[in-house]
């Protein structure tokens, strides 16, 4: 004897008047044809149910067993009288199959059909096949999207955006004729160069070419490894190593960043000075600039790059994070910027050589910062310094360049998959041979807090771990902050706390730009994405990806499984956006434009291929970009069997962000929601000082409570021993930051 729990039902599939009818030898032809009982099958009758509008929750039809059962003898589906948890599989079907195989796609996205035919509709066009539905559906990739996609940016006549798409389509979706695609964009790429009739067509596509070139070369790319039109020798003369550092002297300087210096505080100012007088003197040395958040480190480090900037010094702007690095002038991720190989080894070497254009750009650069440096793990800088050594010819630390390191080690240490404490500990910069190179620089003021001193220093305990802990290390959250859990009713609250104006059509850059949701895990962020798109106001668009494993001949891995697969660093198989919405971007498509792995933007227009939209924080606010699908890889995903390729919008929803992802960031109103505690050193503290003071900032938090006492508490997870190893003294930068304000 077996048993299966939950029981299984196998769904019929099958093309109209296509299914199987069972007979007896003796039944005459006549009778099995007019037998209204043959005709019947569970997927005719599932229509039936729909057409009697019985089905009105619209159920999916592998869906449709949980609340209906089906009768064998009578061939009928009954309404379920009591719940019970079963299965629902339709027949797998191979992709050689055709008709049969969209019909099925079909039915995996389509709620409540009433027929054949209305599978067959879209609108008010009936296709004459499944596969063609399926495609209007979306639920197929065209041959000619990248030619669609590109035609329906053209429409928006925006050349700079356009030259951007073209290059990420050279760059991501391995398009199969360039030379096509160039010939029927060129000229709306080069509206905006052509200022007269006397304009030399010549230097016209040459200049096109060397501004994609430009763009490639920082994916470690050129013109010359695609069909496209060759550049005239003199713009061939420009080096690529000459263009480099030509780009770097003619990065504008803000003035208002120039200007700051007078602004600094007193242990600014001193930092600033040390620092600059150290690149005036060409000294290689090695800082790291230590302050917990707001206290003015980036704009410390604007004010530093400004000033050398200005006085014709090039410096290297770089961060950790495609955020941080969003928020600097001109800057680059670090991984991008010095070809750092992923995944890195402790001996890797980045992907640059002694005759590369990267070692005459770091023989004439003056300074190199790097933000948000306690993110990245200890080989990355290791591979840093290894590849400087080489290709200076020095032994030098870093090849004996001013190093400016930046970041709070109480904030979020690197990743390592599954990895123990003593491991995350292990790959901290702070436990490498250079650390010991390094100058600690420490900033003590918050300036972004400055208004809510309490709130500051109630932020720095928990981000020592010195605030008193209860059972379990549980914290005590101040009153004033805590929204109490009442289920989904309490998750409501929060929204409209956060999101005031959520149901308003003119909310602007500044309103998404200062408010954010933000939690630990990403399947709550989803689900606070989801519940906030609900009640955002305008018409709802869903994108669906395509996924796929290469080689899976026996057709092992269905696609409904395919699409249920959910990872941090790929976007949603139905991706639903509104116009209006905020979304977040999930590779680095063109950091020096600020399109960044983290970069926030603003949902403008839809089309099939196509999404317009526009940045919303950092250097390039407000700047209008196209978005096309590309297929991304869950490369490195030790979970998975197989690598799964999703061509989707690189994209999510940004109501909500995970904790993570928000560090660098500075956020008015802050909305923590915690089903289940931080489960890392610094998430906590991240997360409530992304905000400037107490009163804009909401917490709701499950199981918060501690035997014997009210209130609210929550865990906070602090490895001290990181701490401990950046010589920050906890009890001498508390008192300091007292005696500051």
């Amino acid at each position: 004897m077996y048993q299966t729990y939950p029981s299984v039902i196998r769904l019929q599939i099958h093309l109209p008047d296509r299914h199987q009818v069972h007979f007896r030898s003796t039944d005459s032809l006549s009778n099995i044809l007019t037998n209204e009982r043959n005709s019947r099958t569970m997927l005719t009758e599932f229509f039936n149910i729909n057409n009697s509008n019985q089905n009105h929750r619209g159920y999916f039809y592998t869906d449709f067993p949980k609340h209906y059962t089906w009768n064998t003898n009578s061939k009928t589906w009954h309404k379920r009288r009591r719940r019970q948890k079963v299965v629902a599989r339709m027949y797998s079907v191979h992709p050689s199959e055709g008709e049969r195989f969209y019909l099925r796609l079909l039915l995996n996205h389509i709620r409540a059909p009433r027929s054949f035919q209305h599978l067959l509709t879209t609108g008010t066009t009936l296709h004459p096949t499944f596969k063609t539905s399926a495609e209007h559906y979306g639920l197929l990739e065209q041959d000619n999207s990248l030619h669609n996609c590109m035609r329906d940016a053209r429409s928006f006549q925006m050349p700079a955006a356009l030259r951007s798409l073209f290059t990420t389509i050279l760059l991501f979706c391995n398009p199969t004729n360039v030379r096509e695609l160039w010939n029927d964009n060129y000229s709306a790429m080069t509206e905006d160069y052509v200022t007269s009739s006397s304009v030399n067509h010549v230097y016209i596509v040459n200049k096109l070419l060397r501004e994609i070139d430009n763009i490639l070369q920082q994916h470690s790319k050129s013109i010359t490894q695609f069909d496209l039109p060759q550049m005239s020798q003199h713009f061939q003369n420009i080096t690529t190593s000459s263009t480099l550092i030509a780009e770097e002297l003619l990065l504008p300087v803000s003035t208002i960043d120039l200007h700051s210096v007078s602004s600094l505080n007193e242990r600014q100012s001193y930092i600033f000075h040390t620092i600059t007088e150290c690149a005036r003197q060409g000294n290689g040395s090695m800082f790291f600039i230590d302050g917990p958040a707001g206290t003015g480190k980036t704009f410390l480090y604007k004010a530093i790059i400004a000033h050398l900037r200005h006085a014709s010094h090039i410096v290297l702007a770089t961060a950790s994070s495609g955020i941080a690095a969003t928020l600097l002038p001109g800057g680059n991720t670090a991984h991008l910027r010095f070809k750092i190989p992923i995944p890195i080894e402790p001996v890797s070497y980045c992907k640059f050589g002694k005759t590369s254009a990267m070692q005459e750009l770091l023989q004439q650069c003056s300074a190199i910062l790097w933000d948000e440096a306690p993110m990245s793990h200890k080989h990355i800088f290791e591979a840093v310094d290894r590849s400087f050594r080489d290709i200076l010819d020095t032994n030098l630390p870093f090849g004996g360049k001013l190093i400016i390191m930046g970041g709070d080690f109480r904030q979020i240490p690197p990743v390592v998959l599954n990895g123990t404490v003593s491991q995350i500990i292990n790959a901290s910069i702070v436990t490498s041979p250079l650390w010991l190179s390094v100058r600690l620089l420490s900033l003590t003021e918050n300036m972004r807090a400055v208004n809510d001193q309490a709130f500051s220093e109630y932020l720095l305990r928990i981000g020592n771990g010195t605030e008193p802990t209860y059972a379990d290390g549980m914290i005590h959250i101040p009153t004033s902050m805590v929204i109490p859990w009442d289920g989904d009713n309490s998750v409501s609250v929060l929204i409209n706390n956060i999101f005031s104006n959520i149901s308003s059509t003119t909310t602007t850059y500044d309103y998404w730009e200062n408010r954010a949701l933000l939690s630990p895990l990403n399947e709550d962020v989803a689900y606070l994405n989801e519940k906030c798109l609900h009640v955002f106001p305008g018409e709802e668009t869903v994108y669906y990806s395509f996924d796929s494993v290469d080689d899976d001949k026996f057709n092992l891995y269905p696609q409904e499984f395919l699409n249920t697969v959910s990872a941090s660093n790929m976007p949603p198989h139905k991706l639903s956006l509104k116009k209006g919405a905020p979304i977040m971007l999930l590779r680095n498509l063109n950091p020096l434009s600020g399109l960044c792995n983290g970069s926030r933007l603003i949902c403008r227009h839809f089309s099939k291929n196509l999404i317009e939209a526009e940045i919303l924080t950092g250097q390039h606010k407000g700047k209008p970009v196209f978005l096309p699908r590309i297929p991304l890889k869950n490369t490195g995903d030790q979970h998975m069997p197989f690598e799964l390729t999703r061509k989707q919008f690189p994209i999510r929803l940004s109501f909500a962000l995970t904790i993570n992802k928000s560090q660098g960031q500075t956020i008015q109103h802050v909305g923590l929601y915690l089903p289940s505690p931080v489960f890392t050193h610094g998430q906590l503290y991240v997360a409530l000082s992304r905000g400037i003071t107490s009163a804009n900032i909401k917490v709701l938090a499950k199981n918060s409570t501690v035997p014997g006492h009210s209130g609210t508490y929550t865990q906070n997870i602090v490895y001290k021993d990181i701490l401990s190893k950046v010589n920050i003294e906890v009890h001498i930068i508390f008192f300091t930051s007292l005696q500051i304000s």
